[in-house]
C-alpha cells in the first residue's frame, strides 16, 4: 500500500483531495454568473451566426468577467494561506514536505515564541497578497465588463 502522509513523494499528493472540497463552491458562483447571461444575447449572436466558441468568447465570457475576477482573486488568496488540512492531516509532513507558509508563521509564533518575528512574516504573507491583488486588478481592468442595470 501507499503511504500517503508518511512519503515526502505522496503527502503533497495526499493535500490534493480534501483540497477539492472547496471548488464546490466557486462552482456554484460560476452556475449562478452563467444564468444571470440574458438569453437574448446568445439568440442575437445566433443570428449574426455566431457559433458556440464565438457566442462563449464574445457573450458568455464577458458577462461573466466580474465572476471570473472574483475567484481569481479568491483563489489566490486561498492558496497563500493553505494551514488547515496540511496541519491537521502531517503537522507539515514528512521532512517538512507539507510545511506551507502559514504554519510556518503558526509554528514560529506558538511552538517557538517567537510572536515579533511571526508578526513580521505575516505582514509579508498580507503585501504579497496584497501585490499579487493589484497586479491582478491591473492586467483585468480593462477585460472586466460591469453591466450599468
Amino acid at each position: 500500500p501507499i503511504d500517503w502522509l508518511g512519503s515526502t513523494q505522496w503527502s503533497k499528493v495526499s493535500m490534493v483531495l480534501p483540497t477539492t472540497w472547496g471548488v464546490g463552491g466557486m462552482i456554484v458562483i460560476y452556475l449562478a454568473s452563467l444564468q444571470a447571461v440574458p438569453q437574448h444575447l446568445y439568440e442575437a449572436a445566433r443570428l449574426d451566426g455566431a457559433r458556440f466558441w464565438r457566442q462563449f468568447w464574445h457573450v458568455t465570457l464577458p458577462l461573466i468577467s466580474p465572476v471570473v475576477y472574483f475567484n481569481l482573486i479568491m483563489t489566490i488568496i486561498t492558496l497563500l494561506q493553505v494551514f488547515i488540512i496540511p496541519y491537521i492531516m502531517t503537522k507539515g509532513g514528512p521532512a517538512r514536505s507539507t510545511l506551507f507558509y502559514v504554519q510556518y508563521i503558526y509554528d514560529t509564533a506558538f511552538r517557538f515564541l517567537r510572536m515579533g518575528y511571526a508578526s513580521a512574516m505575516a505582514w509579508i504573507l498580507f503585501l504579497v497578497i496584497m501585490l499579487l491583488t493589484l497586479i491582478a486588478t491591473w492586467a483585468t481592468a480593462k477585460r472586466i465588463y460591469y453591466s450599468a442595470d
